[in-house]
């Protein structure tokens, strides 16, 4: 028999090598999108050449196959529906490989329930709401915002009530909440919705209220419920998504999502032979490694390190919106957000400092793992960059900038994001 050869071709080494260099470059100067960096998850490593495949949810059997983590799975499950406030005997979940995922299975499970049903989301909803909506082959009405991204409460009871009026008013309602928007970190409130719902004349077991909270559900379900928007399940939600490679700074893309278990239609647990598990989630196989390493954030931090965690983060924000007002640079941020909007800096800083950008704005977050120091450092090149420019006065600022906030583009363009039913225009 040939002995195999696992001696690695120096170049690939080598192009390992570089790729780790470029990630640490790049590091020192990304605080434009929302990854938290602080997690240490080097005890894990032992476990990462082990193949993990959680087929199946974690509720259930878990099958003949013992390669998967589903234990973990099923704690990190649980100790988000408390978090959440699901009552403890009516939840359901599994960690998907994103929030789009786990959204993607929430409407999946609302259409199987209301075959009929409308999905309602903000302009301001993540770009992969109309996506799943459209793999679905669901109708999506989308409701303008305020000015900072919030869902305007009066169009979503007036753009339902016209859509469901020519129809005899039976067609159910599934609301996708942007809890964190991804521009601004606008929360919609499930309260509001759901009031908006009931003026709209749509009854209480013909609607699903899902919050899409992947950056900002767990930050602020560490808060006092009294202080926050109302997003969860006391507050309404059917489901929940969040994500782990956001706040949770877990090093790979996941998401939680908990669904209220008496909201899930009947015959979605078909048991597999083969696998000997329930076959409920989107993707079937799933990293098992994945609910390991959000196990672990749970594990190194608690609840009240991750609220000292989000309490540090957004001090951050507070003073890097107070720099950014001190050098004459519009700036602001809603009063418990990471992330911080400011009109859209010139090319030159751009390209230096990437931004998340949408048209007149951009927008900073100021994660978990984000120092002062490079906070300080984006704000010294941008005030350097505009005085020797002469100020934003110049014709590649002027022809950007506008007032924050003022007229932005949006995620969810409108009706034509509802090919398959399109909504009458309000």
């Amino acid at each position: 028999m040939t002995a195999v050869n696992t001696t690695a071709d120096p170049l690939a080494l080598a192009a390992l090598d570089k790729l780790a260099a470029d990630l640490r470059y790049h590091a020192t100067n990304n605080v434009g999108f929302p990854d938290a960096t602080d997690l240490d998850v080097r005890p894990l490593l032992p476990l990462l050449g082990t193949l993990l495949n959680n087929v199946g949810a974690p509720f259930g059997p878990a099958g003949p196959y013992r390669g998967h983590s589903k234990r973990f799975e099923l704690a990190v499950v649980q100790q988000t529906a408390d978090l959440f406030r699901a009552p403890w005997d009516d939840r359901w979940g599994y960690i998907t490989s994103g929030a789009t995922e786990g959204t993607h299975c929430a409407l999946w499970q609302a259409r199987t329930r209301f075959p009929n049903a409308v999905v309602v989301a903000s302009t301001a909803a993540h770009y992969g709401v109309a996506r799943v909506a459209d793999m679905l082959r669901m109708p999506l009405l989308t409701v303008p915002t305020d000015d900072r991204d919030e869902i305007d409460y009066a169009a979503l009871t007036d753009r339902v009530r016209r859509y469901r009026l020519p129809r005899r008013r039976r067609v159910p309602v599934v609301v996708v909440a942007s809890v964190g928007t991804t521009m601004t970190e606008a929360v919609d409130d499930v309260r509001k919705i759901h009031a908006a719902l009931d003026t709209a004349g749509v009854p209480g077991d013909a609607r699903w209220v899902h919050a899409d909270a992947a950056l900002a559900g767990v930050p602020l379900g560490l808060l006092d419920p009294d202080t926050r928007p109302g997003f969860d399940f006391a507050d309404g939600a059917t489901s929940i998504v969040v994500s782990g490679h956001k706040f949770l700074s877990v090093p790979m893309p996941c998401a939680v999502l908990v669904v209220l278990d008496s909201a899930r239609p009947a015959g979605h647990d078909r048991l597999v032979s083969y696998t000997g598990s329930l076959d409920e989630t989107v993707t079937g196989s799933r990293s098992g490694h994945a609910p390991l390493m959000l196990w672990w954030a749970w594990q190194v931090w608690g609840l009240d390190g991750l609220r000292q965690r989000a309490t540090t983060a957004r001090a951050l924000a507070a003073a890097t919106t107070a720099r950014l007002d001190a050098i004459g640079w519009p700036a602001w941020r809603h009063p418990l957000a990471f992330t911080v909007v400011l009109d859209r800096p010139p090319r030159t800083v751009l390209d230096q400092w990437p931004l998340g950008v949408d048209g007149p704005r951009a927008h900073l977050v100021c994660m978990p793992g984000k120092t002062t120091t490079m906070l300080d450092a984006f704000v010294t090149d941008l005030h350097h960059v505009v005085t020797s420019q002469a100020g934003p006065a110049t014709a590649d600022a002027e022809r950007l900038r506008t007032a924050v906030p003022g007229p932005h583009t949006h995620h969810l363009a409108g009706p034509a994001l509802a090919p398959y039913e399109r909504a009458e225009p309000c």
